[in-house]
């Protein structure tokens, strides 16, 4: 599905350095966002998420493995970028910094892993429901800024995250 998407430019984007004023004001914004565990937790899950929309939206023939197979299918894209750009988490660089930290986050901070596959997930099941576009579309945005609030993520991760996942998505459609 990924095996041809060209991810160079993606590899030319580089985040702001460890000592930059930028990183610093993004970790400045990072402490203004209160701590919601219950928030993070519902968004980490990112199956779990879309098909709790599906499930409020009356989607009667959702299928869960679409999330599952572009999970899958991204993560390798994503975990490249990860190690090519290799940037410390928030929480990380700075020791002061309190932040939720799940499973989840055990790799290099950009691009938003999360942030990604929620864009490309939400538009592929868009494209399947459209009457459940906004709704796919707000999880999907959800799923993106829980990484913030857990301040497991810069906004600049975040969007790397959703241009990449906006990019895999126009690379799915252009191969139909």
């Amino acid at each position: 599905m990924f095996e041809d998407f060209d991810i160079s430019s993606f590899k030319k984007q580089k985040p702001p350095s460890d000592n930059s004023f930028d990183t610093d004001q993004e970790i400045k914004a990072l402490k203004k966002i209160p701590l919601r565990k219950e928030f993070v937790k519902k968004y980490d899950n990112i199956e779990a998420a879309f098909k709790k929309t599906a499930e409020e939206q009356g989607v009667k023939d959702y299928d869960k493995s679409i999330a599952k197979k572009l999970i899958k299918k991204s993560a390798p894209v994503i975990l490249e970028l990860k190690k090519h750009h290799n940037r410390k988490r928030p929480y990380e660089l700075d020791k002061n910094l309190k932040a939720i930290v799940l499973k989840s986050m055990q790799t290099p901070s950009y691009p938003s892993g999360h942030s990604v596959q929620g864009v490309l997930i939400a538009k592929v099941l868009s494209d399947k429901h459209p009457k459940a576009k906004s709704a796919f579309a707000k999880t999907g945005e959800n799923i993106s800024y829980s990484r913030r609030v857990a301040r497991a993520h810069y906004k600049s991760d975040s969007k790397m995250g959703e241009k990449l996942g906006n990019s895999m998505y126009k690379h799915i459609k252009n191969k139909k």
